[in-house]
């Protein structure tokens, strides 16, 4: 197990603590299949969480993670660029979409794979879906963490993480 392996581990075991309903499961393959509609392969610590576990949606220091629970999920959806969908300008244009906002906006939150950058750990950032939308155009308005084993790093050295977990079933 690498250094990237074991801070994933601590990070789920936060989560868990934190209330997310995070387990162990062994998704190489389906994490192989997504890859394999990706120009590029996802940054090495956010391909160690899908590859060892499953999870609902969650919201994580701003950003609402999508789910990752099936085969059919909304990493394996957005990866395929539907006509009419927000990936169909992003992916294409070098963005791949894992959640959104979590002030319930609609904006697209994405790794920006058109950076080189050592491991993959690619800069988290918000598109604006309006400007997809309205003007076919990819528009980058933030970006809430630098990359991804920023994001959590900050979570496990942080007293107080902002991390919530709402179950659908309530």
């Amino acid at each position: 197990m690498n250094a990237t392996d074991k801070l994933i581990d601590t990070f789920a075991s936060k989560l868990r603590s934190l209330g997310v309903p995070i387990r162990e499961e062994d998704n190489k393959a389906r994490l192989e299949s997504l890859e394999a509609k990706l120009p590029k392969r996802l940054p090495q610590s956010f391909g160690s969480l899908l590859s060892q576990y499953s999870f609902p949606a969650f919201d994580v220091e701003g950003i609402s993670l999508f789910g990752w629970e099936s085969a059919s999920n909304a990493y394996t959806d957005e990866a395929s660029a539907a006509k009419g969908s927000l990936s169909e300008l992003l992916i294409p244009a070098g963005y791949v979409q894992i959640g959104q906002p979590d002030t319930d906006s609609f904006d697209a939150i994405c790794f920006d794979l058109n950076q080189k950058c050592q491991n993959r750990e690619y800069r988290i950032v918000q598109v604006e879906h309006e400007q997809i939308l309205c003007n076919w155009r990819v528009k980058v308005s933030d970006e809430p963490w630098p990359s991804f084993i920023k994001l959590v790093e900050h979570v496990l050295s942080g007293a107080q993480p902002q991390v919530s977990y709402e179950d659908p079933n309530e």
